[in-house]
């Protein structure tokens, strides 16, 4: 990989057909080929980037064969037969997610489904910031594209969010000095005197009551 490329972070997903798993990349994601090997025509493996992000592809090799490209180094035949045995034993990627960013998920939603590609869902917005798209590559791999966006809301304590940076969840309120969520008691305790007490005038009985219903409907505290 290029220099630039290894500033962030890469995945590298092996692949049973790399002509197809390169085609729906490049010409269907939007990636672009950085780099290849042997050449571009017919890679054995590819590192492709979108927005600075690398996915790195590489050609499934059956564990008889992984002997032919390791010239000897018995360190990493064991470490490569391992790996293609595990390729050729179990589903490619099961339990791992690929988070992938773009400029705007519902512009790229647009593209890439013209471009033919189906998605499991259309683009939704989570409660921790981001709106997103989840779909699966030719191997089965699933990817998340997303965009983080400015919630209008606290997921906390739903008071309004002004002035919000894109993923931001939290209010000032519910966050201590290093913007960590602070513990459900504070928040309570703050939701009580400061809101139900304190605005809308309630005695502390109801004030308890009416802020454990209210905070049982927030996300960042559901089954609480």
């Amino acid at each position: 990989m290029s220099a630039e490329d290894r500033q962030t972070m890469s995945v590298g997903l092996t692949c049973k057909d790399m002509k197809a798993s390169v085609g729906f990349y490049r010409e269907k994601l939007g990636f672009e080929m950085k780099e290849s090997w042997p050449d571009a025509e017919n890679p054995m493996w590819a590192n492709m980037v979108l927005g600075g992000q690398s996915v790195m592809l590489g050609q499934a090799t059956p564990p008889e064969k992984v002997g032919e490209m390791c010239a000897g180094d018995e360190e990493a035949l064991a470490i490569h037969t391992g790996l293609a045995t595990d390729f050729r034993d179990n589903l490619p990627g099961a339990g791992v997610t690929i988070y992938l960013q773009v400029p705007d998920i519902d512009a790229y939603f647009g593209e890439i489904t013209g471009r033919g590609v189906e998605t499991d869902c259309k683009p939704k917005t989570e409660f921790y910031g981001i709106r997103n798209v989840f779909l699966r590559d030719p191997d089965g791999y699933r990817l998340v594209m997303f965009t983080p966006v400015t919630m209008e809301s606290c997921q906390s304590c739903g008071m309004p969010l002004t002035d919000a940076e894109p993923g931001q969840m939290y209010c000032d309120y519910c966050t201590d000095e290093e913007g960590k969520l602070r513990p459900f008691e504070q928040v309570f305790e703050g939701t009580v005197t400061g809101f139900f007490m304190g605005m809308q005038k309630m005695d502390r009985e109801s004030a308890e009551k009416a802020a454990t219903e209210h905070l049982s409907k927030m996300p960042a505290w559901a089954g609480q």
